[in-house]
């Protein structure tokens, strides 16, 4: 065996060992199989739950609970998928992420920086607001918006947060139009070198197209809290093939403290095998991508 492929044996047993351990109850993600099946069963209840509240008396009011353990479930979904391990939330942080909820639904739009004037308005809001993804959909359906993150093309800031090593414990506040979820601040310490999306290994076609947009569209993204990519080169192949990516430098502090984006150039994603290389960093970078049907 040639140093290169005994290099490469390591590097795949490491990551096969903490693929496994991210969640040792759902399944190996290696097997396209198993990632598939648990794809579809954690997205078979995507139920919101209702509402209690009203903007009549500024009652915040809350979300039943299924609408709450669906948008953990799903969010946690996707932090297997890319190897990290599963958050919890916290009842005063959902607390807090109410308040948020509500006032973006009162005020019928969405701000990081509510001000006082604001129907509704309250501190706890305000501070949910300034530490929150926020979204103009209730609770279960912003995870799926906020991991293709339409409109972020600069920092795709809402996927990088649920797919940091910090984040947790969450806080998420829901109405029926409009939702928060608490991602700043955390105490997690997940110690992932680099994530990327689509994650490496079996991946769900499903996933690169959801409902707002597509990846063709947003781009696949890599980041890394102590791996500078301000020079990353990257090369990504399929069959043999050199598929052109438009590389992307996103801001810093966006769940990460490096990131790029890569856009497919004159090709669109689909099932297949996909190798991505990046040079022109300190650690140069190196995984496959298995894109498969789960249809």
């Amino acid at each position: 065996m040639t140093r290169l492929a005994i290099r490469l044996a390591i590097r795949l047993a490491i990551r096969l060992a903490i693929r496994r351990g991210a969640d040792s109850s759902g399944g190996d993600p290696n097997d396209a199989e198993a990632m598939c099946a648990r794809w579809r069963a954690d997205r078979a209840d995507m139920v919101e739950g209702a509402w209690s509240g009203g903007v009549d008396g500024c009652d915040p009011g809350d979300i039943d609970a299924v609408g709450r353990d669906n948008t953990l479930r799903v969010l946690n979904l996707f932090r297997w998928l890319a190897d990290l391990p599963p958050i919890t939330h916290d009842p005063a942080l959902d607390a807090k992420g109410q308040q948020c909820a509500l006032m973006m639904h009162a005020q019928g739009q969405l701000s990081h920086g509510p001000t006082p004037d604001w129907t509704c308005y309250s501190a706890d809001g305000a501070e949910a607001a300034a530490n929150s993804n926020i979204a103009s959909t209730a609770t279960v359906a912003s995870v799926d918006l906020y991991m293709m993150d339409p409109g972020n093309p600069t920092t795709i800031g809402h996927r990088r947060w649920i797919l940091s090593n910090s984040i947790g414990p969450t806080g998420l506040g829901s109405t029926d139009g409009f939702s928060c979820m608490w991602t700043l601040g955390g105490t997690g310490n997940a110690g992932a070198p680099w994530l990327a999306y689509p994650s490496p290994g079996p991946f769900p076609l499903e996933a690169t197209d959801i409902g707002w947009t597509n990846l063709d569209e947003t781009g696949w993204s890599i980041q890394s809290d102590g791996i500078d990519l301000a020079s990353a080169q990257v090369t990504v192949t399929r069959d043999g093939e050199v598929l052109p990516m438009t590389v992307v430098q996103l801001g810093g502090g966006y769940g990460s403290t490096y990131a790029i984006s890569m856009l497919p150039d004159g090709w669109q994603i689909g099932v297949g095998e996909y190798d991505v290389v990046v040079t022109g960093i300190s650690e140069p970078i190196e995984y496959d991508v298995e894109i498969v049907d789960c249809g």
